[in-house]
């Protein structure tokens, strides 16, 4: 396993920073959980692709499925 450097601990944290905040404007003006849910699998895209470049294959796989689960719950509410 490669050690994980500071820009990537970073870059985690504001972009949880940027999804909290973004999820806060969802909740107050749009309301709509295909938003929240697609924010959310932005989250755990960025975690997928950390856990691949630092060769973490079951967290890699774990992260992985959470976007497919995002992606697919974003998309229910277009497929009625």
């Amino acid at each position: 396993m490669k050690k994980r450097s500071k820009a990537w601990s970073y870059a985690e944290m504001v972009l949880l920073l940027l999804s909290f905040l973004s999820a806060l404007w969802n909740g107050i003006y749009v309301n709509s959980p295909s938003v929240l849910f697609a924010i959310l699998a932005v989250v755990f895209l960025f975690r997928a692709v950390e856990r691949y470049y630092f060769k973490l294959k079951l967290e890699f796989y774990f992260n992985s499925g959470m976007v497919l689960v995002f992606i697919i719950l974003a998309a229910l509410p277009f497929i009625n």
